[in-house]
C-alpha cells in the first residue's frame, strides 16, 4: 500500500508548461496534464492550469477553498449541463479521495459529491451552479462551492477552453471580484 502511495504522489507532478492564468503573485500555481491522475476517466487531452486564492488552504480565511482553474483542451469537449455535472462529479469525488489517501485516511468513507448547474446567460457556453463536496484536504467535512463555468475557443493557440473559477462564497461576495480578475494571458481573440 506505501508503495502505491508513493507511486500516486510521483505521478501527480505538475507538467513544466506555463500558467496560463495570470493573477496575483501571492496565489500558488500549478499546470497538470490530462488524464489526471485523480480523474483518469475524464475524457480530455490537454492541461489543467490553477490559481489558488492566497489563504486556500487556511479554513479562517475570507478566501478558503476560492480558487480558478482553466482546462486547455485540444478538442471540443462539447460541454453540457449534463456533462459538466458528470465531469464535475468525477474530478472532485476523485480529487477528494486522492485528498484522504495523503492524509491516509485508506478507510474513511466518502460522502458523495452532489452537482447541479444550469445554463448562465445567453450563450451555451456558460454555466452556473453548485458542488457539494466533502473537504478531504482542510476542513473534514461537506463544503458548498458556488461555480462559474464558461466555454471559448482560443485562436491564438488552437486550444478549447473551459474556464472555471470556483469558492464557498456567494457570488456577491468580495472574493469573487478577485476571482474575475484572474485571466488568460493568451490573447485569445475569443469566439
Amino acid at each position: 500500500m506505501i508503495i502505491g502511495i508513493c507511486m500516486c504522489i510521483a505521478n501527480c507532478k505538475t507538467v513544466k508548461s506555463d500558467n496560463l492564468l495570470e493573477a496575483p503573485d501571492t496565489w500558488r500555481k500549478e499546470v497538470l496534464g490530462f488524464p489526471l491522475i485523480f480523474a483518469k476517466s475524464l475524457p480530455y487531452k490537454g492541461e489543467e492550469h490553477i490559481r489558488f486564492a492566497e489563504g486556500w488552504g487556511d479554513v479562517n480565511s475570507e478566501s478558503y477553498f476560492s480558487y480558478v482553474f482553466l482546462w486547455s483542451l485540444d478538442e471540443n469537449p462539447s460541454l453540457t449541463v449534463e456533462k459538466i455535472e458528470s465531469d464535475m462529479d468525477i474530478y472532485f469525488t476523485g480529487l477528494m479521495k486522492m485528498g484522504l489517501i495523503i492524509k491516509f485516511k485508506f478507510f474513511k468513507k466518502l460522502p458523495q459529491t452532489l452537482t447541479s448547474f444550469s445554463e448562465h446567460g445567453y450563450t451555451d457556453k456558460s454555466f452556473k451552479g453548485v458542488i457539494e463536496v466533502y473537504d478531504a484536504f482542510f476542513k473534514k467535512e461537506k463544503i458548498t462551492l458556488n461555480s462559474k463555468i464558461s466555454v471559448s475557443y482560443c485562436d491564438e493557440i488552437k486550444k478549447h477552453f473551459v474556464y472555471f473559477r470556483l469558492s464557498p462564497k456567494e457570488f456577491q461576495d468580495p472574493i469573487w471580484i478577485e476571482l474575475n480578475k484572474v485571466d488568460v494571458k493568451v490573447d485569445c481573440n475569443m469566439e
